[in-house]
């Protein structure tokens, strides 16, 4: 009998941790030549990592548990964020840009998304993806306002 309790309560523990087997990686050069900010958000923490200085300095920013009500609020919206319906990559030329120097490069932004053992990777560079936008909106709240992902459609000739 204990033996079947237990069993059952291991099966149970097991389940719950598969339940909430997910990651969100977003990467961002913030159109800067050899820049970084990493995001990474999980079942339990969020990590803010980077590279600044124009590739020079490693900057470990942020690293911090999330309470269990950001952990709902995130599990809710992935659950219902469309990422099947994200491309490999999102692509335009760089012919909007007069000069590609350090300062004025071309927009890069990784997503990684693993939910239930299952992983999405999108890339888009130089193009606005509407989808990229719905998530940032969702998950920048987590995030320290001087590290929000944000993006200037102004900035952008194609639109996905």
């Amino acid at each position: 009998m204990n033996r079947t309790l237990f069993l059952l309560g291991f099966l149970f523990l097991l389940s719950s941790a598969r339940a909430q087997s997910w990651q969100i990686e977003i990467r961002d050069n913030l159109s800067r030549m050899n820049m970084e900010q990493v995001y990474r958000i999980g079942p339990d923490s969020l990590v803010i990592t980077g590279v600044a200085d124009y590739g020079r300095s490693k900057v470990d920013y942020l690293r911090r548990t999330l309470s269990n009500k950001e952990i709902a609020a995130l599990t809710s919206m992935l659950n219902t964020y469309p990422a099947d319906s994200l491309k490999e990559l999102y692509f335009d030329g760089y012919n909007n840009f007069k000069q590609i120097d350090a300062d004025n490069y071309p927009r890069a932004l990784e997503l990684k998304i693993e939910k239930d053992g299952k992983l999405i990777v999108s890339k888009a560079t130089n193009a606005w993806v509407a989808l990229y936008v719905k998530l940032f909106e969702q998950v920048n709240p987590f995030l320290p306002a001087e590290v929000r992902i944000t993006l200037d459609k102004s900035r952008f000739n194609v639109f996905y």
